[in-house]
């Protein structure tokens, strides 16, 4: 199940604190309910997880040389916490050459301060990383109307000069973000939230309370067998799996075969049948032929 947490009123106060603090506590809130989980006999079978594993951090679409204070100060907050997916909102109110300016500035913001983002900075597969990139800040648009284009209905804005189509990847980034979020990286989210942000916090919280290091480092040592031994008999169980799946496939063709030679042989059974059967008329043909010239025969002698 895909939850989605609103943040409605970010940026709106004055004071930075009071915006940055609802926030951070609920993502921390989220770990330590995990951690009280983990700790639990009866519940560390079937941990809920409610831990926040992507951050969609919008950024205004202003087009300029660098970000605010506000947004380079929450995302070195955050960053650590949690992945951060930054987002140009609104992107339509940018032309493409203004949009590829402003996503130049905040990467260079973004190296500059430190800012590390998903999944530059955490992805496991590295090898999809460059294709995702080239697409970082994701440019996005939004619509609750359908238009009709070209026959079509989609999801557009509709302006004097022309449709934005939220769905088409010359006019924003959407689809690229959501073959991210839902499609490719899903499970990657959620493993790089425990083994990184979460295992940061639950480290913390255990340094906090005086535990020696070494028996972090055994936590650390059993967490990492924990994971190995569930990847070991995932990998097991998709052995088994695709070997049951290859059995049963070849059981199939076994079967299809089989019948296949039987609806042959039952084939060639009617067909020799209907020979015969077409021989036998033939034959009672003749017969009454013959029988028709004896009795024309006999008739004339008479």
């Amino acid at each position: 199940m895909l939850t989605v947490i609103d943040t409605p009123g970010f940026g709106d106060q004055l004071n930075r604190e009071t915006n940055f603090e609802p926030i951070i506590n609920y993502v921390e809130s989220q770990y330590d309910n995990y951690l009280s989980a983990e700790k639990s006999q009866e519940k560390r079978q079937n941990i809920p997880d409610t831990r926040v594993h992507a951050l969609l951090y919008f950024l205004p679409p202003t087009g300029g040389s660098c970000l605010r204070d506000l947004d380079l100060e929450f995302l070195q907050r955050l960053c650590t916490k949690v992945n951060v997916i930054p987002v140009i909102a609104k992107a339509d109110s940018l032309s493409h050459e203004e949009a590829a300016l402003y996503k130049q500035a905040i990467l260079r913001d973004f190296d500059k301060y430190d800012i590390r983002t998903y999944p530059t900075h955490h992805a496991d597969d590295r090898d999809f990383v460059p294709n995702v990139e080239k697409y970082i800040p994701f440019t996005v648009i939004g619509s609750d109307t359908m238009v009709d284009v070209g026959g079509k209905a989609v999801r557009a804005r509709r302006y004097r000069w022309g449709t934005v189509e939220v769905e088409n990847p010359e006019h924003c980034d959407f689809v690229h973000l959501r073959e991210l979020l839902i499609r490719t990286n899903m499970q990657d989210l959620i493993e790089t939230t425990h083994a990184i942000h979460y295992s940061q916090h639950r480290a913390a919280k255990i340094r906090g309370k005086g535990r020696p290091e070494s028996f972090l480092a055994c936590d650390d040592y059993y967490e990492s067998r924990i994971e190995n031994a569930k990847r070991g008999l995932a990998e097991e169980m998709q052995r088994k799996e695709d070997d049951m799946r290859q059995r049963f496939v070849a059981k199939v063709r076994e079967k299809e075969q089989n019948l296949r030679e039987r609806e042959e042989a039952l084939n060639a059974t009617r067909q020799k049948m209907m020979e015969e059967l077409e021989a036998l008329r033939r034959a009672v043909e003749n017969e009454e032929s013959a029988l028709n010239e004896l009795a024309i025969m006999k008739g004339l002698k008479k």
